[in-house]
């Protein structure tokens, strides 16, 4: 779905389509993939942080290309 939607962006075909496909897989990965609030390791813990706030960023860059 990513690859799909990153195609119909490219190519400014339906690209709210994908941009909307793109957002619908970004958004929910870091809460599934980077639980950072359960580690005990304070360098594991900053590295799944990181990692969570740079997936909410590209999920806003998504949705930025909604507009």
């Amino acid at each position: 779905m990513m690859v799909g939607g990153g195609v119909l962006v490219l190519f400014n075909w339906h690209r709210s389509l994908g941009a909307l496909l793109l957002f619908g897989i970004i958004f929910p990965a870091p809460f599934f993939l980077h639980h950072f609030w359960n580690e005990t390791d304070s360098y594991t813990r900053l590295s799944e942080f990181a990692h969570f706030i740079k997936d909410l960023s590209l999920s806003g860059a998504a949705l930025l290309l909604l507009s």
